[in-house]
């Protein structure tokens, strides 16, 4: 394996990482959002939001180590793609910047702020909308790199003229609302104060698994008229991944079904991993389709220098060294967040 393919894994390791650690707490937020929604139907909204806060408490700050680790490998081993694709997702990323600043600190005041400001149920809902906002841009800027029609000339809101890259934000929003509930079960599972939220999450997870599903296959058309290149290579070479996401998907709903939420935490974030790994497989080798089909941003043509790029790809693995041992500490010390009784 070259250098660059080993960066290029990296990164995709980084968002995988992201995608299943940091998009379970933005799920989180997206369940907090409505919770009470069904009206007197809808079991404990406030011990929801209590579980759910309880659940990020520890580790919402620290899953964004992933994305850093995105950004710099990006920007240190690949320069010239990385200026073009800041420019061009400049809203979407903007956005997604804003969500996180916002949702970082609507948590801190909602958590220890005592009505500082604005009330705490304000704090509650900027925290939610921006859990929303921000996995949506995500998704936008992760399709809009396939479809061609971003570039030095492209205007701010090309990212958003695509119904590929709408329909992908939505995608991204249902997928870890999928996994939070998911986990949620499992947390919920761990305590008697909050064994009566299992069924509620059960349904919720069932439910997102669905739409996920559902979402999925309305996408595709649009993954065919927007993005072809992408579109022939997913054909090619991703039929295998999204294979393993719909049985892993499957497989969740029955776990699930008969309450075994450990064993649908795994089959869960398998099937979102497939997911992101067939478009990592279809987006190969390109970081940025160029219009026309031009390589100008594939990953040999806007790679830094090989020796910046060795010595980049040996600064990541001494900081994955260090990194996941203390972020396996931090998820096995606080795994089982306490919930007071209500």
């Amino acid at each position: 394996m070259t250098a660059v393919n080993a960066m290029l894994a990296i990164i995709v390791l980084s968002l995988l990482a992201y995608a299943l650690l940091a998009g379970a707490d933005f799920g989180g937020g997206f369940w907090d959002l409505v919770a009470g929604w069904s009206g007197k139907r809808e079991r404990d909204p406030e011990g929801q939001r209590a579980l759910i806060a309880a659940s990020l408490g520890p580790v919402w700050e620290a899953n964004h180590v992933w994305l850093i680790f995105v950004i710099v490998s990006v920007f240190s081993a690949f320069p010239t793609a990385f200026g073009t694709i800041a420019t061009s997702l400049e809203l979407p990323l903007g956005f997604a910047l804003v969500g996180i600043v916002l949702r970082g600190a609507a948590y801190v005041y909602r958590a220890y702020g005592e009505g500082a400001a604005l009330p705490d149920r304000w704090w509650g809902r900027i925290f939610a909308g921006a859990s929303v906002l921000t996995p949506f841009m995500f998704g936008v800027s992760g399709a809009a790199l396939a479809t061609g029609s971003l570039g030095p000339h492209s205007t701010p809101t090309e990212p958003f003229r695509s119904a590929f890259a709408l329909t992908a934000g939505v995608l991204a929003v249902v997928v870890t609302a999928f996994l939070a509930a998911v986990y949620l079960c499992h947390n919920a599972a761990q305590s008697p104060a909050t064994t009566h939220l299992v069924p509620v999450f059960r349904r919720k997870a069932i439910g997102a698994a669905v739409a996920s599903g559902a979402v999925v296959v309305a996408m595709l058309p649009f993954l065919y008229r927007d993005a072809p290149i992408v579109a022939a290579r997913f054909s090619d070479r991703s039929i295998p991944f999204a294979a393993v996401s719909a049985v892993c998907g499957i497989a969740s709903l029955l776990v699930l079904w008969r309450e075994r939420y450990v064993l649908a935490r795994a089959t869960a974030a398998l099937a979102v991993a497939t997911v992101l790994g067939g478009w990592a497989a279809a987006q190969f080798p390109d970081l940025l389709v160029s219009t026309g089909g031009i390589d100008a941003y594939s990953a040999v043509r806007s790679a830094a220098a090989p020796q910046s790029v060795e010595a980049m790809l040996i600064a990541m693995c001494l900081g994955m060294a260090v990194v996941l041992p203390s972020f396996y500490l931090l998820l096995k010390i606080f795994s089982r967040p306490a919930v007071d009784e209500h």
